[in-house]
């Protein structure tokens, strides 16, 4: 497993020397940090220890007007060694820090009182005694303090056995496609683009396929290296630089991502959970540190899981799913929580919203998770809600469709999540026909709103289909109605309805129009035509082009008529000679009753079907 070792602790508390006494490396490597004497940027070098063997080390800049960059340093780090110095204890920035550190995911720490050197042994016993308060009243209780000097040598083999045992401990790194925090970007001559950092998650190889975030570039991995020597591949926890083929220098900088394609995401909004240092109130102006960027955005509460904020930002970042983060007022900047990325594309949400948290370990097991915790799950969501690409979701989805999910066009189901779906359609749709007894057929968009459900389009289509194909409902192009509901008339509609019947069956197979019936029956034509769409609707009329009319009743005569009288093919004109009716009937007839798949038409000539 590769480790990483970061520094921390006031400006000139003797970090940067502390290093180069460790490890004969100069991490201040910039003209300005030469000239001022204090690290700006992060330097990292590299130390041997015991059992580990080669171990990244970074160092952080301690001055206030640096914070933003030791954020970067201290991210990702296994061993936090905080320098205190011997001659001036505990500083204002030594507290930041130290604040910092708790609120990350660093695992141990160890505590190098610097240039001892220079002080007494009082002073040295009252600086010993306040880093222990300091320590003690928070989760690194118990970590060594090792008194240090870089000018005599003083503890420095102290240091490094101390160093060793806490790496002993640290916690695996986390598995998964791996991306790195880019805190350099620069052109090398010969060689192109080269971006550095550490790399956070996975491991990555000399070819990879690669993708740059904010942003979306692809890119290729030509080669990789670490400690300034090129390997085949890095680990999680090194401190390593890509270089990067296929992407134009401009796209690239500071601040930004590289990763496995779908290990990283650009995001202006995002989840995470966090420890608080200080309460943060709903709607509060923020800086989120993100890698190596600072983002300003706002912080959204959760009245579900305090620990949960939601971040709005002002512009975009790169984001995955574990990635620590850092939240700090917007003026003055003061710390105010640390934590993790939880959905990195996560979809805006009120603060009584429930939130999703994944619990499962494998990939399937979360897939299932999420889609059962919302409902009509889109592959997008489920994507967002994991950090993942629909790429590397695709089998998953695949293996579960055919175990434990429904696919409706894109939208997700569990098995127990459509059942109760459907039950609220159904509802609605009962409740709809309640309402309006006399309408047959009622709009499924209507159905699902008032049932609450979030589908449309395709995927409405799909669960109305889903519904017919298990028998619930029945549908008339964008109409549904449930399979068993029948039309309720009134006694004065029965009346009038029965009155109509009679003067069709009366009529023969040459049937009046709806004007003609109006006259006959002495109603307004209206009247009839509202008839007629009752009786189509509770099946007791078949309504055929042109305005056709006959009685459920006359077609299922004429069906066993056919039967008995057409054994062998027959034609319109034969079919219209034996009932005595005129082609403007014969014809809309014989298409109803191939409509409904009772004849079975071959060129000129018909057949029933048996």
């Amino acid at each position: 497993m590769a480790l990483l070792i970061g520094t921390a602790g006031h400006v000139d508390h003797g970090k940067t020397s502390l290093i180069r006494a460790l490890t004969g490396i100069d991490a201040d490597r910039l003209p300005q940090e030469k000239a001022r004497g204090l690290t700006i940027e992060i330097g990292f070098a590299s130390i041997e220890l015991p059992r580990h063997g080669k171990v990244s080390i970074v160092d952080v800049p301690g001055h206030e007007k640096f914070v933003s960059n030791m954020l970067v340093g201290a991210t990702g780090v296994d061993v936090a060694l905080l320098c205190v110095a011997g001659d001036s204890g505990v500083m204002p920035q030594t507290r930041e820090h130290f604040e910092i550190l708790t609120l990350l995911q660093v695992d141990r720490l160890v505590v190098a009182l610097t240039r001892c050197d220079l002080a007494d042994a009082d002073t040295l016993q009252l600086c010993e005694e306040e880093v222990r308060e300091l320590v003690e009243a928070s989760r690194f209780s118990g970590s060594p303090i090792v008194r240090t000097s870089a000018e005599t040598g003083l503890g420095l083999e102290d240091l490094r056995v101390a160093l060793a045992l806490a790496l002993d401990s640290a916690k695996p790194k986390p598995d998964g496609p791996w991306y790195l925090p880019i805190d350099r970007a620069f052109v090398v001559k010969g060689q192109g683009l080269v971006v550095t950092g550490t790399l956070a998650r996975g491991q990555v190889e000399a070819g990879s396929q690669a993708i740059v975030q904010p942003g979306g570039h692809g890119a290729r991995v030509r080669s990789v290296h670490v400690h300034g020597e090129s390997v085949s591949s890095a680990r999680a926890g090194q401190r390593t630089a890509l270089n990067l083929g296929g992407v134009d220098k401009d796209d690239v900088a500071r601040g930004m991502s590289v990763g496995q394609p779908g290990s990283v995401f650009e995001t202006t909004c995002l989840d995470a959970e966090l420890s608080f240092s200080q309460p943060i109130k709903h709607g509060r102006r923020i800086r989120l540190a993100i890698g190596a960027e600072e983002a300003i955005g706002k912080a959204f509460l959760s009245d579900v899981e305090p620990a949960i904020v939601q971040f709005r930002l002002e512009s975009p970042v790169a984001a995955a799913v574990g990635q620590p983060v850092l939240v700090r007022d917007y003026s003055p900047q003061t710390v105010l929580a640390g934590g993790t990325v939880l959905v990195p594309q996560a979809p805006v949400r009120k603060r009584s919203q429930a939130i999703i948290r994944v619990q499962a370990t494998d990939l399937a097991s979360q897939v299932l998770e999420v889609v059962t915790n919302s409902e009509g799950a889109s592959t997008e969501f489920v994507c967002r809600q994991l950090g993942k690409s629909a790429q590397d979701l695709g089998s998953v989805f695949e293996t579960l469709r055919e175990e434990a999910l429904i696919g409706l066009a894109g939208r997700w189901f569990s098995q127990a999540g459509l059942a109760e779906v459907l039950g609220r359609f159904l509802a609605a749709l009962e409740a709809a026909h309640a309402a309006e007894p006399a309408v047959a057929y009622q709009p499924r968009e209507i159905i699902a709103k008032r049932a609450a459900l979030a589908l449309e389009g395709k995927p409405l289509d799909r669960f109305v289909s889903l519904a017919v194909e298990r028998g619930l409902i029945e549908a008339q192009g964008t109409q549904v109605r449930e399979s068993n509901f029948k039309v309720q008339l009134s006694s004065k509609q029965e009346a009038l309805l029965k009155r109509l019947e009679e003067a069709l069956d009366s009529k023969g197979w040459t049937p009046p129009f709806p004007e003609d019936l109006a006259s006959d029956l002495q109603v307004p034509v209206q009247a009839v035509r509202e008839m007629v769409r009752l009786g189509k609707e509770s099946g007791r009329l078949v309504l055929l082009d042109e305005g056709v009319v006959f009685t459920s009743a006359q077609i299922e005569r004429l069906k066993d008529r056919l039967r008995a009288e057409f054994t062998s093919p027959f034609t319109a004109a034969e079919f219209r000679d034996r009932l005595g009716t005129s082609r403007k009937f014969a014809i809309p007839l014989l298409e109803h009753l191939d409509g409904v798949q009772f004849t079975v038409r071959s060129g000129d000539t018909r057949i029933v079907r048996r």
